[in-house]
């Protein structure tokens, strides 16, 4: 009897270690860059060169943990998912022979539904604003303004919140996930290398749509916790229509990732007119840096 209280203490305590080491590189990895970027902005010099610069590095590792890791990950999980439920995929009633791709489409609607929703936000958005100019009648003045060769419009970066909120939402849900699909809590060197890389873009992609530090700190507090969050929830499902509907989250979340990727993170670090050759190669660093880390 003891025996066996003492190996579930120390199982028990192992894994409180492993979740400690992994929170604490997490946090450490995200406020040094936070770090890093305040000794860059003291110094005041080509402190928006630099930023630029890890953006493009951080949108190589948003690219590379999308294609290679999340995206992989989510299908092999739905297989495995229908593997257990005995379901091989949706028959084409015309043609036998064809199945429909599930987890594909899953993905997509998730990519689709935050596109609908944001070009929703953005109607209704100009709209108000239009109707709030003609109540003002200063339409016309306005548009000389805009005509005018001394006046250039400011680029539109309201939208860049709400998906940076969706991006820090579908990395925190697929942490989660890879908690809750952990078989055996162990030290993971690849998890800890992969997870900092991401934590390290998230700060500098963050601090780059102008949030504040406190924001950014809270938004890296909770990734720390995505991963411990699943640990915990595993124990709590056993059946198997949970694992499907957790299957179905994950590739919506999945879906809305890749969009904010492909559809804000790429084209922000790549709008620029200057530098364009230096921003590929630092984009295919990050790309490379966090293919390095799948191979370990």
């Amino acid at each position: 009897m003891m025996s066996l209280v003492s190996s579930v203490v120390n199982s028990v305590g192992s894994e409180l270690v492993c979740v400690l080491v992994y929170v604490v590189c997490v946090l450490v990895c995200g406020f040094g860059a936070l770090g890093a970027l305040r000794v860059s902005w003291r110094s005041g010099s080509h402190s928006d060169a630099r930023l630029s610069s890890l953006s493009c590095l951080s949108a190589g590792v948003f690219l590379a943990s999308c294609l290679l890791d999340i995206i992989p990950n989510f299908l092999k999980e739905m297989r495995e998912t229908f593997t257990e439920l005995s379901v091989t995929g949706l028959v084409c009633p015309i043609c036998p022979q064809l199945y429909f791709p599930v987890p594909e489409f899953i993905m997509s609607v998730g990519f689709l539904f935050l596109l609908v929703m944001e070009q929703l936000i953005l109607t209704l958005r100009d709209e108000r604003e239009r109707q709030h100019r003609h109540k003002d009648g200063r339409e016309e003045k306005e548009a000389l303004l805009l005509c005018s060769p001394t006046v250039q419009p400011r680029p539109d970066l309201s939208l860049s919140p709400i998906r940076s909120s969706v991006l820090l939402l579908s990395l925190c849900l697929f942490f989660t996930f890879q908690g809750l699909s952990v078989d055996a809590v162990r030290p993971r060197p690849e998890l800890l290398l992969r997870t900092s890389l991401v934590s390290c873009s998230l700060a500098f992609l963050l601090i780059q749509s102008h949030m504040r530090r406190s924001v950014v700190s809270v938004c890296l507090a909770v990734l720390s916790s995505a991963f411990p969050l699943g640990l915990i929830l595993r124990h709590t499902h056993t059946h198997q229509s949970f694992r499907l509907a957790r299957s179905t989250l994950q590739g919506l979340s999945v879906g809305s990732f890749a969009y904010v990727v492909f559809m804000d993170v790429m084209p922000r670090v790549t709008s620029a007119n200057e530098q364009r050759i230096s921003k590929v190669t630092l984009i295919l660093t990050g790309f490379s840096v966090f293919t390095a880390a799948l191979l370990l």
